[in-house]
């Protein structure tokens, strides 16, 4: 016969593989320290790419100023200022990626766990069913079709 409880229980299990186990899978396959690493060292590249173009922009965007003020500016001023607006663009941008990561391994630990939970009772399941056919309570566990 087939048990309802049972039934519920794959069910739930194949739409965590389908759709939650897909989310997480990537974050689940490193410890905790190597994926928020990895996201670090990601974002490294990605903030300096960003502050590189958001720099061209304004660049572009000032090119008449700079010109005209060019002769008369002191460019290493210039420059660490520039580098002191990166430095601080990159803290609060990989603060945020840290913030991310964790938040993300954090809750594909949690809905893993949830995972193995529904899979052991699944398992509890099956062996309170082999158990009552083996004491006869319920005769056969095979399906009964009824004309």
């Amino acid at each position: 016969m087939i048990d309802r409880e049972r039934v519920c229980e794959m069910t739930k299990l194949a739409a965590y593989e389908q759709q939650e186990g897909k989310r997480y899978h990537g974050a689940m396959r490193f410890y905790r320290r190597d994926f928020v690493g990895r996201h670090l060292i990601k974002g490294f590249f990605c903030a300096t790419v960003a502050f590189g173009l958001m720099l061209l922009a304004w660049g572009v965007c000032h090119m008449e100023e700079l010109i005209h003020e060019l002769p008369s500016m002191d460019v290493i001023q210039f420059g660490i200022s520039i580098l002191v607006r990166y430095l601080l663009f990159l803290i609060v941008y990989l603060i945020g990626v840290a913030v991310y990561a964790n938040m993300h391994y954090a809750a594909g630990r949690r809905s893993q766990k949830r995972h193995l939970r529904r899979l052991k009772h699944l398992g509890r399941l099956y062996k309170e069913q082999e158990e009552r056919a083996a004491a006869g309570l319920h005769g056969s566990t095979e399906d009964t079709a009824r004309p």
